[in-house]
């Protein structure tokens, strides 16, 4: 299992490309804070990390432990706030309250319980996200804003030479780059969080 320590913010990570993505609670509605208290572990309601190391990673801080699950498509985080997940079975308590946020983290909990269960994801509980291309799109312009490309350069990487070739003067392909890198600045700079909600 994959251990690190944390700095305190909204989410950590490494600067690696791959790296594993935690996030705090606060700020992302789809991570679960659980408490763990240890059970037998024939216990009926015993979670065993164990039984799903192959795709737990595990963040420890002062005070608790952020573990998240992944195949590579699919995550799910819980923020254990008391107790230890990685010291044998467990049942997990649940901290929900108030309306904001909780349709996702009941659908946190409906995937935990196919997890649980399964030992694997549950496709049908992970929709796509609609804009997921149009944001993939932002990020590479951004990228290659960022590394010095003209919007010319940006474009025929993402839309291919023959298309700028075709389309460049009549403006529209030089307008949309602008947008997707305006798009890309506002998600840079906070505007992710909202994809979270």
């Amino acid at each position: 299992m994959a251990f690190a320590r944390s700095n305190v913010g909204e989410c950590s990570f490494a600067d690696e490309v791959g790296s594993t993505i935690i996030w705090s609670p606060t700020c992302n509605p789809y991570v679960l804070a659980a408490e763990a208290e240890p059970v037998a572990p024939d216990h009926p309601d015993a979670f065993d990390i164990s039984y799903l190391e192959h795709l737990a990673a595990a963040l420890c801080y002062d005070g608790g432990e952020h573990i998240l699950f992944s195949d590579g498509a699919r995550h799910l985080q819980l923020a254990v706030i008391a107790g230890s997940v990685l010291e044998g079975p467990v049942c997990l308590r649940y901290a929900l309250s108030g309306f904001r946020g909780l349709e996702a983290q009941t659908l946190t909990l409906n995937r935990l319980c196919h997890l649980r269960r399964r030992c694997s994801f549950s496709k049908s509980l992970y929709v796509a996200e609609r804009r997921a291309s149009r944001y993939a799109l932002m990020l590479r312009a951004w990228d290659g804003a960022q590394a010095g490309a003209s919007q010319r350069e940006i474009a025929m990487t993402l839309f291919g030479e023959n298309a700028v070739r075709r389309d460049w003067d009549a403006g529209f392909l030089r307008t949309r780059v602008q947008r997707l890198i305006r798009g890309a600045e506002q998600l840079v700079g906070g505007g992710y969080r909202r994809i979270l909600r």
